[in-house]
């Protein structure tokens, strides 16, 4: 048994057979914890299957408890979503980081051609990792000590929105124990929204919403901040981000400047630099928030 585990939330179009591929050796154990209704899908040597229907995150939470040996038989537990294309030397590879490191929650970043919620979630070609208050819930690696911890939050909502914001509620060192990996990839695969938005929707549930309420219950701001504390360029060398805000800004302007020859969201990604360079230049913080600082500027008028 390895010292790694990957829990995968799989419906009947998974992606996760592709991970097992691409290394002699895995350095992981992976759970497909199958939500559909054919009895022999994933039914394959050295993968567990096992079944559950719900929305990602309250699945999750009955799941681990219902088994409490993934958080004792392993150091590290990785909890993608089903769309995210990756092989097995990339996870080998991240579970390898989270050690050298000592993160307790991080994430691989997305491939440039990856469909992406927030550009802080995609490849910056000029860092190894960057120091966030942030990891998405599309894709979080966590030590077994920080899933212990933020488990009881699974269920909070149905959409787990807010969960990205709760990792330094249980860090010890937040400001170098949470972080977005560049030296480590998945490519994101279908647009922001699945089936567990859908189902959402169907219930007449926002999940704006539920990030306002999960914030606020958790005490943090509605409409939080995401921010880079420090960043490991690909030599070695660290920038302080918060020290150096604008020197960080640019080299990250820089890094992401190729992947616009390969999103499939370029114009989007194009303005979200922009974004990202304004409000670099004035101080602003880079809220998550319904409206942008346009929308609310132009209802205010």
């Amino acid at each position: 048994m390895s010292r790694n585990l990957v829990i995968v939330r799989a419906g009947d179009n998974s992606l996760h057979p592709e991970w097992l591929e691409g290394a002699a050796l895995r350095s992981w154990d992976l759970v497909v914890n199958y939500y559909g209704d054919k009895p022999d899908l994933y039914c394959v040597p050295g993968v567990e299957r096992i079944d559950s229907k719900g929305p990602k995150w309250p699945a999750l939470h009955e799941l681990i408890n219902a088994n409490p040996r993934f958080l004792q038989d392993y150091d590290y537990v990785w909890l993608p979503d089903d769309d995210l294309r990756t092989n097995a030397v990339q996870i080998n590879l991240l579970f390898e980081i989270m050690a050298q490191y000592h993160l307790q929650v991080a994430q691989p970043a997305l491939t440039w051609n990856s469909y992406f919620g927030h550009l802080t979630t995609l490849r910056n070609a000029r860092f190894r990792l960057r120091y966030t208050n942030y990891v998405e819930v599309m894709a979080p690696c966590l030590s077994a000590k920080m899933l212990a911890g933020a488990l009881p939050l699974f269920n909070a909502n149905l959409s787990g929105w807010g969960l990205d914001f709760v990792w330094t509620k249980f860090a010890a060192r937040p400001e170098t124990e949470i972080a977005i990996i560049d030296a480590v990839t998945v490519q994101h695969t279908r647009p922001v929204g699945g089936p567990n938005y859908k189902a959402l929707r169907e219930r007449g549930i926002s999940p704006w919403d539920e990030l306002r309420a999960f914030c606020k219950s958790n005490g943090i701001e509605e409409e939080p901040v995401i921010f880079t504390h420090r960043a490991i360029y690909r030599d070695g060398a660290v920038i302080d981000a918060l020290a150096k805000p604008r020197r960080f800004t640019l080299s990250a302007i820089a890094g992401y400047l190729p992947a616009l020859q390969h999103s499939p969201e370029a114009r989007r990604m194009l303005r979200r630099m922009a974004g990202m360079a304004w409000k670099a230049l004035y101080n602003l913080p880079d809220r998550v928030a319904e409206e942008s600082i346009t929308q609310k500027l132009v209802l205010r008028r």
